[in-house]
């Protein structure tokens, strides 16, 4: 069926919409984050800026893809201590594992909505803003306040010319 509705359009279709991706982080923070303020979603773009500390999983299969949670880097003590419910001392090894993790559980909701997904990648963690093939397309995108601070979801979809911008 899949096939039939793409070829009729000629262009690949979106699994994962903002809509969608918002969803999914909602219930995200729900689950992990509810005894914390609340994430305050954007209808606009704000990019990070400052040093960044981003973290990401891949979807491999029919339609690969890459799932990114990007912060600004003194967000990610704070997003950590809510994660593990630890006020104590953490670790930059805690903070990457915990951003990881909100990217891991992101990514596994959203590998869910592609057909044909293969596995989830392991997260990676970088003080960069992950990279996406040239083909890929933005499918999502989530802009979110926390603590007066951003934190930027998406997800890239392979497939098309990458000028499109179905999220946004």
């Amino acid at each position: 069926m899949t096939e039939l509705v793409e070829e009729f359009y000629d262009e690949p279709t979106d699994y994962v919409e903002d809509e969608a991706l918002g969803q999914i982080v909602d219930a995200m923070w729900a689950s992990y984050f509810a005894h914390t303020e609340f994430l305050l979603p954007s209808f606009e773009q704000h990019d990070i800026e400052g040093d960044i500390l981003a973290a990401s999983v891949t979807i491999s299969g029919a339609r690969p893809g890459i799932v990114t949670v990007s912060v600004e880097r003194t967000l990610g003590l704070p997003l950590a201590a809510a994660l593990l419910q630890d006020d104590g001392e953490l670790t930059d090894e805690d903070v990457y594992d915990s951003l990881g993790e909100v990217a891991n559980i992101v990514g596994g909701n959203i590998k869910a909505l592609v057909p044909d997904a293969g596995p989830l990648g392991l997260p990676v963690v970088s003080t960069a803003k992950p990279l996406h093939g040239a083909s890929d397309r933005l499918a999502a995108r989530l802009d979110a306040n926390w603590q007066g601070q951003w934190l930027t979801f998406e997800v890239w979809l392979a497939g098309g010319n990458g000028s499109e911008n179905a999220g946004v």
